[in-house]
């Protein structure tokens, strides 16, 4: 196979960033690079710090293309349903399809989560070595178990931004179709291989697979446990076309007692609220840690940038304006302000500060979405319709059930579930389907933009080496 390679840049020099705890303690740097984890204490700030790094500003460098920011909405503003309604060009280039190889949003993505992946190889590899005692074996196993579970999932996100995924792909065995892996700590200017996107999804299988069996059942706020992890390999299971393996793992997700639907009585109320009972994983951002300007709820506002409003007369719109029964209804608000428009509610801030949001990366209603569509997929109609009207129960007041289903009223309901949440454009094109973006037009699943360029700083450090996605 022939190999191009990548030189990791912006990624080199390897530090810890971690965190005691979020709520309570201030981030702690006192691992350096090059230092041994000595302490179980060690260890768990280094895990606590993946999820800072991608949470925050920190050490100067504003947070961007991360979870609690621009690519909170990724796929959301490049979608049908959703545009920016301002000219701040912070996140409004996605919506208009107008981010080039020379921009901070391709920079900025590929720093932020290759950086992780540094910090979650280095504490892997530092994490070796440590000595624990048996009674100290499970909490280790934990935090092990998390660190392989972190890489998986970046890797995974990495692979929407930059690469088709395996569902809609021309071929998952193409030279160049996945990103480059990062799975041990390399010294400064290394060359690694990009992988294939066949390779690529391996990797992300094999590391939730080495992390579930160490993972705690336990609810553990704001960190990646075993049903969270568990639910994101049902996720991309679904990406990968492995649809009764996605299947499986949701409904192994669906029967644990410790999640449980948000009901019609709380579904407004959870959006302000951290740790909710469908929150199988999401990140916890403070007053005091967050990314600030580029945060979830300065998009999501008018009287912030302004770059994610609701697409007047689109059709997840129209349908939460002619549907008053359905809860999901009251998260669509018109707001005034320095860019007035439409613009959803699940940002709404915490703390008197709008910046204070924690995105929720997965939760139990996508579960059951995943479960719909992949039992669906599966030629298992019977439980996809249980799915969906069980999840249509909890919003809909006075709901009667539907006896029958199709993959086009399951992609919607997601529309209508998972608006804001990064979900709408993937779901069409994993599905081969096109989306209606306000601002281009139709976007089919092959076409090349739907993925974005390696940024062009990488390609100048090594033009002999990297080929950049195609049509860029």
């Amino acid at each position: 196979m022939k190999r191009i390679y990548i030189i990791f840049s912006l990624v080199a020099s390897i530090m810890f960033t971690a965190c005691s705890d979020f709520l309570d303690e201030s981030p702690s740097t006192g691992l350096p690079a090059g230092e041994a984890i000595t302490s179980l204490t060690d260890l768990r700030n280094a895990v606590n710090g993946v999820a800072y790094f991608l949470s925050t500003n920190n050490s100067n460098i504003t947070v961007r293309m991360t979870y609690a920011s621009d690519y909170g909405i990724y796929a959301d503003l490049k979608g049908a349903d959703f545009k920016a309604l301002s000219n701040q060009n912070h996140a409004g280039p996605l919506s208009r399809y107008s981010v080039t190889k020379y921009d901070e949003l391709p920079l900025r993505g590929y720093f932020f989560h290759y950086k992780a992946l540094a910090n979650v190889n280095m504490a892997l590899e530092s994490a070796t070595n440590l000595n624990v005692s048996e009674s100290e074996k499970e909490e280790y196993d934990n935090y092990i178990g998390e660190l392989y579970a972190w890489r998986a999932l970046i890797h995974f996100e990495l692979s929407r931004i930059y690469c088709n995924p395996p569902t809609s792909a021309k071929d998952v065995n193409a030279a160049n179709s996945g990103i480059v892996l990062s799975t041990e700590t390399y010294p400064p200017g290394h060359k690694a291989a990009r992988a294939t996107l066949k390779e690529t999804y391996d990797q992300i299988l094999e590391d939730f697979k080495t992390a579930l069996p160490l993972l705690s059942k336990a609810t553990t706020n704001g960190r990646i446990n075993y049903w969270a992890a568990l639910a994101l390999r049902a996720r991309v299971h679904l990406y990968n076309g492995s649809n009764t393996e996605a299947l499986a793992d949701a409904e192994a997700v669906m029967a644990s007692t410790l999640y449980s639907l948000y009901t019609i009585a709380d579904y407004t109320k959870v959006w302000s609220q951290t740790y909710t009972s469908e929150a199988l994983f999401e990140l916890t951002v403070t007053t005091l840690y967050n990314p600030q300007r580029n945060s979830l709820g300065y998009y999501c506002s008018a009287e912030g940038y302004g770059e994610c409003a609701f697409v007047e007369g689109g059709e997840l719109l129209t349908y939460l304006q002619e549907n008053p029964k359905d809860v999901r209804s009251e998260l669509a608000v018109r707001q005034e302000g320095n860019f007035p428009g439409i613009y959803p509610a699940k940002y709404p801030g915490r703390d008197n500060s709008l910046y204070t949001n924690s995105p929720k990366v997965i939760r139990l209603a996508d579960v059951y979405l995943i479960a719909a569509e992949a039992a669906l997929k599966t030629s298992n109609d019977t439980k996809a319709v249980s799915y969906i009207n069980t999840l249509r129960k909890n919003r809909i007041t006075d709901y009667t059930d539907v006896t029958s289903i199709t993959l086009d009223e399951i992609l919607f309901e997601r529309r209508i579930e998972l608006f804001a949440e990064n979900s709408m454009a993937f779901d069409y094109w994993r599905n081969k389907k096109s989306v209606i973006n306000s601002s281009v037009g139709e976007v089919t699943y092959d076409d090349y933009r739907t993925i974005l360029p390696i940024p062009q700083d990488e390609i100048d450090l090594a033009p002999d080496l990297l080929i950049q996605n195609p049509k860029y």
